[in-house]
């Protein structure tokens, strides 16, 4: 487990400690963390719950989040859906959900269509 001090954002001088299960950098000094892990046994998929700090930067794209997700828990990106990105607004940080799918049956049985179009998954 690892306990990293964020800067909350440039006006206020805050901390914020984030215990994360795992870490990975990003493009553009950008970094994730793992703070949960679900392993959904039932539907065959691992969720995962992250947070980005991008001070100064854009927010990560979901094609920059599947890259790194599936090298960091080495699957191929096609298992890998970003299911959201949400940015705190004027903060430079983000929360992401993941699902992590161990099969593409699994994925076409349990996501919606429109995610399935998103992915070019036929």
């Amino acid at each position: 487990m690892f306990i990293t001090k964020i800067g909350v954002g440039e006006r206020c001088m805050q901390e914020q400690e984030i215990k994360a299960l795992r870490t990975a950098n990003l493009p553009g000094a950008a970094v994730l963390y793992v703070i949960r892990e679900r392993d959904n046994k039932v539907i065959g998929r691992l969720e995962v719950y992250c947070i980005i700090t991008h001070v100064g930067r854009g927010t990560p794209s979901r094609k920059e989040l599947i890259e790194v997700m599936s090298s960091l828990y080495s699957k191929p990106p096609e298992l890998v859906v970003v299911k959201y990105i949400r940015s705190d607004y004027g903060i430079g940080r983000s929360r992401v959900k993941v699902h992590i799918y161990e099969s593409v049956e699994r994925l076409k049985s349990f996501e919606p269509e429109y995610i399935l179009k998103r992915l070019r998954v036929s």
